[in-house]
């Protein structure tokens, strides 16, 4: 089922800087999946990691999203950063992104 774009877009109007509806906001733009549409997810998701860099979730979708553009050193970064910070949360928590990120960067 895809994210409704619109529903996210009035969440962070509301809020500009709730990272949590900014990441609704980039992982329903990035299934969108235009050029356009993933050029925004990165700036919402890139917001989302830096103002909760707890939220696992954001690592492994925004670094899909870089990939996509083209942007593999900075996916890179961004995944490598999310595979360390598995290690550090219990089950439950993100903790099974961890596998995925290591598979997308393996295949950078």
């Amino acid at each position: 089922m895809a994210l409704d774009v619109a529903r996210f877009r009035k969440l962070v109007a509301l809020d500009e800087q709730d990272p949590l509806s900014r990441f609704g906001l980039g992982q329903a733009l990035f299934q969108e999946g235009g050029a356009e549409e993933l050029v925004e997810a990165a700036a919402h998701l890139s917001f989302t990691n830096s103002s909760a860099p707890e939220h696992l979730a954001t690592y492994h979708v925004l670094g899909q999203v870089l990939i996509k553009l083209d942007r593999k050193d900075e996916a890179r970064a961004v995944l490598e950063a999310g595979c360390q910070k598995v290690g550090a949360v219990g089950e439950g928590m993100g903790r099974d992104l961890g596998p995925a990120m290591a598979e997308l960067l393996r295949r950078l």
